[in-house]
C-alpha cells in the first residue's frame, strides 16, 4: 500500500478509538514519526497502522491502550524505533524538500531587480543550516510529546521560533563572494527554471500540502515581477518612485515578510502534517 493510502487509512481508523485510547495512540504516533526521520516513511506508516489495528482489536475486547501496550508508551516507542532500519533516501528526500523549498521561496524575491545578484553562497550556507534546523525541529516535536512540564515545552518551541527568525534575518543580510549577476535574458531564464521546478513540486504535492497554493502564488507573483523588471517599458513602471520607494519595493517588502511566515509555518505543518 502506498504511503498516502496508509496515512489516510490510519486517519479513518483512528476514529474508532475512544478518547483515552486515541490520546495514547496519537502521542505514540507523534513520537515515532518525529523520531523516525531517517527511516523509510512507508515502513514507519505500515508499522503504525499495524499497531492501530492491534489497539482496535484490544479495545473491542474491552482492553485499554495502557492495559494492552503498557503504562510507559515512550519506552515502547523507543523499542519500536530501534527496530526500524535507516534509509539514506529518506534523509536525502527531506534535505531536498527543505533546501529546494528554501531556494524557491527566497531566491526569486532576491533577484527581482536586474541589478541584484544571485548569491549562491548564501543559498548553500542558509539552505544547509535550514536542513539542520528542520532536523532539530523534528527532534523537538518528538521529544516534547511526552514532556509533562509545560514550561519546558514553551521554552523549546520559543527557542525554535527564535532560531527560525534568526535564519530568516541571516538569509537577508548574509553576503558571500559566490554571487552572480542575472541581467536581461539570463535573469528571465533563471526565473523561468525556478518557476518550472515550483510548478512540478506544486502539482505533485498539492494534495498533501494544501498551504502550497499560497506559496506557489507568491512565487508566481515574484516571478512575474522579476521578468517584468527585465523588459523595457514594464521595468520603468515597476521601478517608478512613489514617495519615495519604488512600486516594486512596496510589493516586495510585504511579500518577503509573508513568504517568511508561510515558509516557517509551512515547514512546521509539513513536519507535523500527519499527526492528526
Amino acid at each position: 500500500m502506498k504511503t498516502d493510502n496508509l496515512i489516510e487509512t490510519n486517519n479513518q481508523l483512528r476514529k474508532k478509538l475512544n478518547t483515552e485510547n486515541r490520546k495514547y495512540y496519537e502521542d505514540l504516533l507523534r513520537y515515532i514519526r518525529g523520531k523516525s526521520t531517517f527511516s523509510r516513511e512507508n515502513v514507519v506508516e505500515q508499522l503504525l497502522l499495524d499497531i492501530l489495528h492491534d489497539l482496535i482489536d484490544a479495545q473491542d475486547n474491552g482492553q485499554s491502550a495502557e492495559d494492552y501496550f503498557g503504562k510507559n508508551p515512550q519506552s515502547l516507542a523507543d523499542n519500536i524505533l530501534q527496530t526500524l532500519p535507516k534509509s539514506f533516501s529518506e534523509i536525502l528526500k527531506l534535505a531536498c524538500y527543505i533546501v529546494v523549498g528554501y531556494v524557491l521561496l527566497f531566491t526569486i524575491p532576491t533577484i527581482i531587480l536586474p541589478t541584484s545578484k544571485f548569491d549562491i553562497g548564501n543559498l548553500i550556507i542558509v539552505g544547509t543550516t535550514a536542513f539542520i534546523f528542520s532536523l532539530g525541529l523534528l527532534w523537538v516535536i518528538g521529544k516534547e510529546t511526552y514532556q509533562k512540564n509545560n514550561l519546558k515545552k514553551f521554552a523549546s518551541y520559543t527557542v525554535s521560533i527564535l532560531v527560525y527568525v534568526g535564519l530568516v534575518i541571516v538569509s537577508v543580510f548574509l553576503k558571500t563572494p559566490l554571487s552572480v549577476s542575472l541581467p536581461g535574458w539570463w535573469g528571465i531564464g533563471t526565473i523561468l527554471i525556478l518557476v518550472i521546478i515550483s510548478t512540478v513540486i506544486y502539482v505533485s504535492e498539492r494534495k498533501q500540502l494544501p498551504f502550497l497554493i499560497i506559496i506557489y502564488m507568491m512565487i508566481i507573483i515574484d516571478a512575474l515581477l522579476g521578468i517584468g523588471t527585465r523588459i523595457p517599458g514594464i521595468s520603468d513602471l515597476l521601478t517608478k518612485p512613489i514617495a519615495p520607494k519604488s512600486l516594486l519595493l512596496w510589493i516586495l517588502i510585504p511579500g518577503c515578510i509573508i513568504a517568511a511566515l508561510i515558509g516557517g509555518f509551512g515547514t512546521w505543518f509539513y513536519l507535523k502534517k500527519k499527526d492528526h
